[in-house]
């Protein structure tokens, strides 16, 4: 059932535009309260990943309002965006780490910004997530030391890190097993349990199976369907 809470993202008047689309593909309304858990049912996934970073402010649609609790954001104002981003947990092939800072400096970045104090260290719940994922006995060395699925965890854990209230996930059966002896999907169900709203996109019937509302794109039209 869909969320009567004050959305977290709110777009109006959606229009996506190619890629992967011969034509627009749309919705009057397009909205992510606390508590919503929604998975995107897409085919090609690139259309999934593009709907992804428009939620995220890293892209921009053909047409669109876009809210972040209630406040009108310019998606073409790169500072006002800037400020979006920081509440928003974004984990897809495309996102990143600097390069020239250790996994731990990068798990810790938002920390070090928001409590001006380069002296923190990671808590007990990124502590014990890096060991779950195998990555302990990496957080001194760069990022470049990573497999392409280690990295993606290691972004994960760091969009954790942050708290956000919604996580963005791009096919997260590719790189963490959907099963509850795995620390990322544990904590992530846990988030969400505590009203951490998630979008993800995945053809994983164990974990579209946590979903409350699915996105399904296609015929030109984003519906949204109650499960």
């Amino acid at each position: 059932m869909e969320s009567t809470a004050t959305p977290i993202i709110d777009i109006a008047d959606l229009a996506l535009g190619p890629p992967g689309m011969p034509g627009p593909c749309g919705s009057l309304r397009l909205a992510v309260a606390p508590g919503d858990v929604i998975a995107v049912i897409v085919d090609p996934p690139v259309d999934g990943r593009y709907l992804l970073r428009i939620l995220a402010t890293l892209d921009q649609p053909e047409r669109g309002e876009y809210r972040f609790n209630g406040k009108k954001v310019d998606l073409k104002d790169y500072r006002q965006c800037l400020a979006i981003k920081r509440q928003i947990g974004y984990v897809a092939p495309d996102a990143g780490m600097i390069s020239n800072r250790t996994l731990r400096e990068n798990l810790l970045l938002t920390r070090f910004y928001s409590e001006n104090d380069l002296t923190i260290d990671i808590d007990e719940t990124l502590d014990s997530l890096c060991r779950g994922a195998g990555l302990f006995p990496m957080l001194n060395r760069r990022p470049s030391v990573l497999s392409d699925s280690e990295l993606l965890k290691a972004i994960t854990i760091r969009e954790m890190g942050k708290a956000p209230p919604v996580m963005l996930i791009d096919r997260p059966e590719n790189f963490i097993k959907i099963d509850e002896n795995d620390g990322i999907y544990s904590h992530l169900k846990n988030m969400a349990g505590s009203g951490t709203a998630v979008v993800f996109v995945s053809h994983n019937r164990k974990m579209t199976g946590l979903a409350n509302r699915q996105l399904i794109l296609t015929d030109g039209e984003i519906r949204t369907i109650s499960v």
